[in-house]
């Protein structure tokens, strides 16, 4: 799947292209009669080519009332995802509706903390939203499969798996039923870093508090022998250097968007998981738009932007792993394979336990299952 590309069919926006008939005019012959064009009143005096055509210019789409979004997310305004993607795309929708979507950007929970995004957005409290559906614990049992543990080896592979599941399962869909989905995708792969003790083999996890991203890490993390608290992104930081947790799962790109070099001792690489990110909008809002202006965004969403999204986020962890740990003096691990089969086999029964409860949910889980570890190359 990793080199696969995946086929977006957007609603056109553009409007049917009509042909016109360019009438010749035909020269007099010796005797100077009229010809049929000069009876029926053609300029005799006009050049190939001056003819009149036939077709009116080209109108303006109508795309209706000038409309202001609201777009909430917890994560700070110099996140390079949205500098870099998210403020760019602001000025692409505004192109594409003639100037009448303008969104706003509302960065660090200035509209609500991150465990409310979601549903500050399905309420129209706010009517975009960015953020993690692992940020609600219990919320979205389905969506975590997305951040399986030990399974994908970038953003990449993982966004597509996850376009994959979307597309295969309705049951993923409908968990996001009171909101119009307009992308997701998944961050690159999360390792575990300490503060002051380096984690090589399982044991070194005994008695560690490590911080966890969603549910389904914290239960691997259980599995593994060490404690999890659950805890969003932006209150890492402090809990870290108040020492009220030991270390953290977190992507890679995150780490400097949150500052963690100075109080990170250890990296232990593993690709332990991937985050799924959505891009949600309130239904309210989204059927307020007119006809067009929900077909110029959606052909400026979807798989396309939430891959987008995915490279920029891979992107940004080959930087700090380049620069920025190096730079603050973090020690990478780098874990033998039997180690890391040890790792795996350990959070085994998470596996089970997931697809179990779906199913009694009435929810394919094993199908789902399957078809991830096929995804995924296991």
């Amino acid at each position: 799947m990793g080199g696969a590309t995946r086929t977006w069919v957007p609603r056109a926006l553009a409007a049917p292209l009509t042909l016109g008939l360019v009438l010749a005019g035909c020269a007099a012959d010796d005797t100077n009669e009229p010809t049929t064009d000069q009876q029926a009143g053609a300029d005799v005096d006009a050049e190939p080519g001056d003819e009149p055509a036939d077709d009116a210019p080209d109108q303006p789409e109508d795309f209706g009332p000038e409309v202001t979004l609201t777009f909430g997310h917890p994560f700070p305004p110099t996140d390079p995802i949205q500098t870099t993607v998210w403020e760019p795309w602001v000025e692409e929708v505004r192109d594409a509706t003639g100037g009448t979507v303008n969104i706003e950007i509302h960065a660090g929970g200035a509209l609500a903390p991150a465990p409310q995004v979601y549903e500050n957005t399905a309420v129209g409290a706010q009517d975009l939203g960015w953020t993690m559906p692992g940020y609600t614990p219990g919320r979205f049992p389905i969506s975590q499969i997305i951040e399986a543990p030990f399974m994908f080896p970038d953003a990449q592979v993982a966004t597509e798996a996850a376009w994959e599941l979307w597309e295969e399962f309705p049951a993923f869909q409908e968990e996001f039923s009171d909101v119009h989905v307009l992308s997701m995708w998944a961050m690159d792969t999360g390792d575990l870093f300490t503060r002051d003790q380096p984690v090589q083999t399982l044991e070194d996890l005994a008695g560690l508090t490590i911080r966890s991203p969603a549910p389904l890490q914290s239960q691997a993390l259980e599995a593994m022998g060490a404690s999890a608290v659950s805890q969003p992104g932006p209150e890492i930081h402090d809990a870290v250097e108040r020492g009220v947790i030991d270390g953290y799962k977190l992507a890679n790109s995150a780490t400097r968007v949150f500052d963690l070099g100075p109080s990170t001792g250890y990296r232990t690489a593993c690709n332990c998981y991937t985050g799924a990110f959505v891009f949600v909008m309130s239904q309210l809002a989204w059927d307020s738009l007119s006809p067009a202006q929900q077909e110029a965004l959606a052909e400026l969403s979807g798989p396309d932007l939430g891959m987008r999204l995915a490279e920029r986020h891979q992107s940004a962890a080959d930087e700090v792993e380049a620069e920025y740990w190096p730079e603050h003096g973090v020690e990478t691990i780098e874990l033998p394979d039997e180690e890391f089969t040890r790792w795996r086999d350990a959070v085994g029964p998470v596996f089970d336990q997931w697809i179990d409860e779906r199913e009694a949910e009435g929810v394919p889980g094993q199908q789902m299952a399957d078809l991830l570890f096929d995804l995924a190359g296991f």
